[in-house]
């Protein structure tokens, strides 16, 4: 079966032009699922790459809402809408409409099982109430009975991280974290998070059914352009398609 390849863009990023080049081809490249990052008041599980795409696309004032229309209209292949719960947990139901008003059907939402653990099942239930998909987000610290139970609440797949913030390559072992998750995963397992080359082929062997990438694609943004990120997700399929 061919594994899942989710790849990350910053929404507006690195311009509204640039960014929908890069939307309506990364299918075409490869891409199984686009991730687009909202900017939030406060990235804290995010590495220094991605904090400087948000920061960057606050400076330039650009209308969230407007630029998810262009993501509905222009996708290339089906997009996950990423965001802190943080800024949107006291008006959630107002997020949830803004969402389907804007074509956006699945959120994730990487704060939801570390810093709401204990009102996540209230927050699900709620987005679900609106029609809007959560994929989860968990990591390594996260508790095995945790983690199966948000695999259940989980479309279309979780997301299992194996570092503390993206794009940092702290030393973990992926393969005992991976072969631990997909016990107790019951859908598809994707896995994130300062991942390598090398560490590709490992999380795959060890039983995930796909990886996502998003430092690497704003890396190759900033000191090239939207070209060679698209390059690189061409790179990464046939990575996986290898395997």
């Amino acid at each position: 079966m061919k594994k899942l390849l989710v790849v990350y863009i910053t929404l507006g990023y690195p311009s509204i032009e640039k960014f929908t080049q890069f939307i309506s081809q990364v299918g075409d490249c490869g891409a199984s699922y686009i991730e687009v990052g909202i900017p939030p008041s406060f990235a804290k599980y995010d590495g220094p790459a991605i904090r400087r795409s948000y920061e960057y696309v606050k400076s330039l004032g650009i209308n969230a809402e407007n630029v998810l229309k262009i993501v509905a209209k222009n996708s290339s292949a089906p997009v996950i809408a990423l965001t802190y719960l943080d800024d949107y947990v006291n008006n959630l139901d107002e997020f949830a409409e803004k969402m389907l008003s804007t074509g956006i059907e699945c959120v994730l939402l990487p704060d939801l099982l570390i810093d709401y653990v204990d009102m996540y099942r209230d927050i699900v239930n709620t987005l679900h109430k609106y029609g809007i998909k959560t994929t989860m987000f968990v990591s390594s610290s996260t508790p095995d009975k945790l983690i199966a139970e948000a695999s259940k609440h989980s479309k279309p797949f979780l997301y299992f991280g194996l570092r503390p913030a993206t794009g940092i390559p702290l030393p973990v072992d992926p393969v005992i974290l991976v072969t631990r998750a997909r016990k107790l995963v019951q859908n598809k397992l994707v896995v994130g998070f300062g991942l390598s080359i090398k560490d590709i082929e490992k999380v795959v062997k060890a039983g995930a059914d796909g990886i996502a990438v998003g430092t690497a694609i704003i890396e190759a943004i900033e000191k090239s352009d939207v070209e060679k990120a698209l390059e690189l997700v061409k790179e990464l399929r046939g990575v996986l398609d290898d395997l």
